[in-house]
């Protein structure tokens, strides 16, 4: 394992103890859990405020059937293999805080599966006036959305989509194959995090959306895959290395702070600091709390 120095426009992004493995299997089946820390400045209530967020990116055994990780080895011979994300944001506005994570869980492809529609999303998130729950099930041809919420304007609701691009599964995709990802015109149900912010209707909304190539430094270059929501007035850009394992650099989302006119907007953006792989689950003892130090976390 080596270390790595990614110089991605006015900003260093060190990657810490990441392998340089060049086949799917190999990097993420042999070495643990991809976790990645970024500086956050997260946009909300007119202004940016400082955070951070972790991706917590990982392979695991899935029951098709029911929605969740096979535990006993005897249910593990109905699973099968997903990318599995645990994406966590913490961001404090004035005197309180807010705590917010989503889970993706996407298909891999084997010989014995194409690559298919992520199978489940689910995304909390909590601050000092409440919860909202929020979880996608694909069931057939559609998402059963069920959604729990301490707000009126929310409340508990189970509603259907159509299975349409999911914003949340943009991540896994970039991580499994980039090139699978939408383009052009199309219709997209935006991320978990947006609509429990802004509490919208959770429904597809059209939207435009590009993968480019960017910048030509070290490691192939980096790519860029940017979703515009023209009646949202929104735009999402994610940025990541072009070559194997397609680690993600930074990203982006800008939009109006507000539903009223002239909502001042903003942009909030998340930069790389730190990465590591590593079995996250065999180290909950005390003395481990230094890795949390190496992540650029706090005690």
């Amino acid at each position: 394992m080596a270390a790595l120095s990614v110089v991605f426009l006015n900003y260093v992004s060190v990657a810490l103890s990441l392998p340089e493995e060049e086949d799917f299997y190999s990097y993420w089946y042999n070495h643990g859990a991809e976790i990645t820390r970024f500086e956050l400045e997260q946009g909300r209530y007119g202004e940016t405020h400082p955070g951070h967020a972790i991706l917590i990116f990982v392979t695991e055994p899935f029951l098709p059937d029911i929605h969740v990780k096979a535990d006993y080895e005897s249910s593990r011979k109905k699973s099968i293999p997903v990318l599995k994300l645990n994406l966590i944001k913490r961001f404090n506005t004035g005197i309180y805080d807010y705590s917010m994570m989503k889970s993706v869980f996407t298909p891999i492809p084997t010989e014995k599966q194409q690559s298919g529609k992520t199978l489940k999303v689910s995304a909390t998130r909590q601050d000092w006036c409440g919860q909202v729950y929020l979880q996608y099930n694909l069931e057939d041809n559609h998402y059963k959305v069920k959604q729990y919420s301490y707000f009126e304007k929310e409340g508990d609701k189970t509603v259907t989509i159509p299975s349409s691009h999911l914003e949340d599964e943009i991540w896994t995709r970039i991580r499994i194959a980039p090139e699978t990802l939408p383009t052009g015109e199309i219709k997209m149900v935006p991320g978990s995090f947006f609509t429990t912010l802004r509490m919208i209707e959770l429904r597809a909304v059209d939207a435009v959306a590009e993968l480019t190539n960017i910048q030509e430094v070290g490691r192939g270059g980096i790519s860029q895959y940017t979703v515009t929501y023209p009646t949202l007035q929104r735009v999402l850009s994610i940025r990541f290395n072009r070559d194997f394992p397609y680690d993600i650099l930074s990203w982006s989302e800008t939009y109006p702070s507000g539903t009223v006119k002239n909502a001042k907007v903003l942009t909030t953006k998340a930069q790389r600091t730190h990465a590591v792989m590593t079995d996250y689950w065999n180290k909950n003892r005390l003395e481990d709390l230094k890795l949390r130090k190496e992540l650029g976390l706090a005690k």
